[in-house]
């Protein structure tokens, strides 16, 4: 009884002291919930985009209010606060989806006529363009079934038409695409939220039928024609390869740059530089505020009597949201630019400009305008990126540049610029590293990709980029309207050699080009949230965010088991996991952009044609044969069912309908169950195989299509990619 009186105040002392540092740790985040709320909106557009059914839009709108009377009532509750806004995330992602809904091609169609008015139009390489149409008339397709836009590919051979003409065209029209592989990249949701109902290719010269642009469409004319001249001039004053590289960095336009350059960028870490983001808005909008601030500031009356720094600050913003609309922003520009506006706004108002709020408006302002942004890699990217950075500029001015002033006083001059040197290198390769580090976290789940020696190509090329190419970007783009930006450009150039240099040799050393297996989903969100939680949390508590990142590392290690069998969804290929665990497709030259993604997902840097060399497959005239865990497996292939062998397989995989053939075989996939599902993954097991569909991970989403068979102008071509059908014939059948 004595020991255990004695051993009670101590365990009471245990917990008290456990409560205190609970409630320290509690108020040290006062304040800090408005930080957490893109945080809270994203968890909440995640748990949308993950249901298997669509919710209906009555329960979802009382939800919203629901969350917006909480938000109203107990914001002074910071968990409750959290959980209404992940309510709010979720709700905004269905009525984004809602608003942006269009009726959705079921079927491939013949050649048809179609007249509708141009919306948009983008270069996309190789003399061809991407028309997205929103149109009137589709032959063969009444009123309620035409989409609200198309998207089409062209020849620019076939003419060029402009935002806000009608047009008429002939082209093979195809649904929305499925993902390559079951769970996937979803491109056709990508289109949904673009209000695309159908993809195509035209086949005949564009006619114009009315060639008055309305008003709604004429800043982007104007904006599409200034692109296009500035281009011209660019290529005017450089040679084709930098003319392309500063053409991109000036206007966005991408196109016509060399496959070598992406290559050699990509490989480099150096490929980000080529997406007008944040680095090259800061730079644009900051050499204007600095040009502008340093101009005024040389004319005595105006600096002693007006705010000129805020005069600067005003013409940043603008000079951003021109640099915006010339580059036809994406997420990442469009964060850039909200990002500087705010900054800038904060100068405006005599507010602290670089802090982690103004990080969390911009992001707020994004989700806001397009929920769906949340689940694309060019906002997990960029948004982690910079989060990183503005963490490390608060701790740094906060811990580092305290006392400052009375230390400069303290040391000599040769000190003082020594001491500022080390502090401006420390800080330029700290950034490098973060911003590396956490923008990697989604770009080895999106892309499969990481580069090694990305800060060693960041460090030397960061330097040429902003002291060099940039500025002299700026500087020709402001003479172009005199005729004066050869110099300039020609500057600009001999930068992007440099670049260039840099790039090619980081891209040569061993071991640059790195592709790592998908990691699982689980383990990618417990990084990045680990990741957010060290940069926004405060005081210790913050190493729990660490925690959480350790955890998803060691999620990595443990990846989900890969397929077995992976089927194309046409039919066009097959591949197989073989004994050493390496993908093997069945043909070295079907289907190629879909192997290679299988591959990259896999984890391997293999070429299709490379890894179709690999032992797994005994293929003989339109057969190919293995034992995948010892179940006997054939694919078949060449649009006959005659002279099929079935005897003792457990598989059977045809590009072609099966019927009544082979019966006996226990797991049967021809061109229907291809047509119905999409693409196929097998798992074999012991007991049995498991099959898994697109179009089932899909789930029942207004996003996925549902195919139907239709006769006359629609029928079934979907085995032949929409880009590259031949001349359909008069008559067709109505098979699926």
């Amino acid at each position: 009884m004595v020991a255990g009186a004695l051993d009670r105040p101590a365990e009471e002392g245990a917990s008290h002291g456990l409560t205190r540092w609970v409630r320290q740790a509690a108020d040290a985040q006062q304040g800090r919930t408005f930080v957490w709320a893109p945080v809270g909106l994203t968890v909440g557009v995640w748990t949308y985009f993950g249901l298997p059914h669509e919710p209906s839009t009555l329960a979802v709108l009382a939800l919203a209010l629901a969350g917006l009377a909480v938000l109203w009532f107990a914001r002074n509750m910071a968990p409750l606060v959290l959980v209404a806004l992940v309510v709010l995330g979720f709700s905004l992602a269905k009525l984004r989806s809602d608003l942006v809904a269009t009726p959705l091609l079921r079927a491939t169609t013949a050649e048809v006529l179609v007249t509708g008015t141009v919306t948009d139009i983008q270069t996309a390489g190789g003399g061809r363009l991407t028309l997205l149409l929103a149109p009137d008339a589709i032959e063969g397709l009444t009123a309620d079934r035409t989409p609200r836009t198309l998207r089409l590919s062209a020849s620019a051979k076939l003419g060029r038409p402009g935002p806000g003409q009608r047009i008429a065209v002939k082209a093979y029209l195809a649904p929305l695409p499925t993902p390559v592989e079951p769970g996937g990249f979803d491109y056709g949701r990508k289109l949904w939220f673009e209000s695309v109902g159908g993809t195509g290719r035209i086949t005949a010269p564009v006619e114009v039928l009315d060639a008055d642009v309305p008003r709604r469409y004429l800043l982007q004319s104007l904006i599409g024609g200034i692109r296009r001249t500035m281009g011209e001039r660019i290529h005017a004053n450089l040679d084709g390869t930098m003319a392309s590289f500063a053409e991109a960095l000036i206007t966005g336009e991408r196109s016509t740059i060399p496959k070598a350059v992406n290559q050699s960028l990509l490989v480099s870490g150096l490929f980000h530089i080529l997406s007008i983001s944040g680095l090259h808005m800061w730079l644009v909008a900051g050499g204007v505020f600095w040009t502008v601030r340093a101009g005024l500031a040389l004319i005595p009356p105006l600096v002693l009597r007006y705010p000129v720094k805020k005069w600067a600050a005003a013409s940043a913003i603008l000079m951003g949201l021109f640099y915006m609309l010339l580059a036809e922003g994406g997420v990442a520009t469009q964060r850039s630019f909200i990002m500087i506006a705010v900054v800038f706004f904060a100068v405006i108002a005599d507010r602290p400009a670089l802090s982690t709020r103004n990080l969390a408006i911009a992001a707020m302002a994004v989700l806001l305008l397009e929920p769906e942004a949340a689940i694309e890699a060019s906002f997990q990217m960029s948004f982690l990126a910079v989060l990183g950075i503005v963490a490390f500029a608060e701790f740094w001015m906060k811990f580092n540049v305290k006392d400052e002033e009375s230390r400069l006083i303290r040391q000599g001059r040769l000190r003082r610029f020594a001491g500022k040197a080390a502090a401006g290198f420390f800080v330029a390769l700290a950034t490098s590293v973060i911003a590396s580090s956490m923008s990697s976290i989604p770009a080895a789940y999106h892309f499969g990709r990481l580069a090694p020696y990305g800060l060693v190509a960041n460090g030397l090329a960061l330097p040429v980029i902003g002291f060099i190419v940039m500025p002299m970007a700026l500087l020709a783009a402001v003479l172009m309207p005199l005729g004066l930006e050869a110099l300039p450009l020609q500057v600009m150039g001999e930068g992007l050699r440099l670049v260039m240099v840099i790039s090619d040799s980081v891209a040569a050393l061993p071991g640059a080009y790195v592709i790592v297996p998908q990691p699982p989903a689980l383990a990618v969100m417990a990084l990045a949230f680990g990741a957010c939680a060290f940069c926004l949390l405060a005081g210790p508590i913050r190493f729990a965010g660490a925690g959480a990142a350790v955890l998803g590392l060691g999620l990595t290690l443990t990846p989900l088991a890969p397929p077995d069998v992976l089927v194309e969804r046409s039919g066009g290929n097959v591949a197989i996991r073989n004994a050493v665990g390496e993908l093997v497709p069945a043909l070295p030259r079907k289907a190629r952009f879909t192997v290679e993604k299988w591959l990259q997902t896999s984890g391997e840097e293999a070429t299709a044609a490379e890894a179709a060399k690999r032992s797994g497959w005994t293929c003989a005239a339109s057969r190919c044969d293995t034992v995948i865990k010892g179940k006997r497996l054939a694919y078949v292939f060449g649009d006959t069912a005659s002279a099929v062998d079935c005897g003792g397989l457990d598989i059977l995989i045809a590009d072609f309908p099966l019927r009544g053939t082979c019966r006996m075989v226990p797991t049967r996939i021809d061109r229907f169950d291809l047509w119905r599902g999409g693409a196929q993954a097998l798992r074999v097991g012991a007991s049995g195989v498991t099959i898994a569909t697109a179009r089932g991970e899909q789930g029942q989403r207004p996003w996925m299509v549902v195919p139907e068979a239709r006769k006359d102008k629609f029928i079934r071509r979907d085995r032949v990619p929409s880009t590259h059908l031949p001349p359909a014939p008069e008559k067709a059948t109505a098979s699926p």
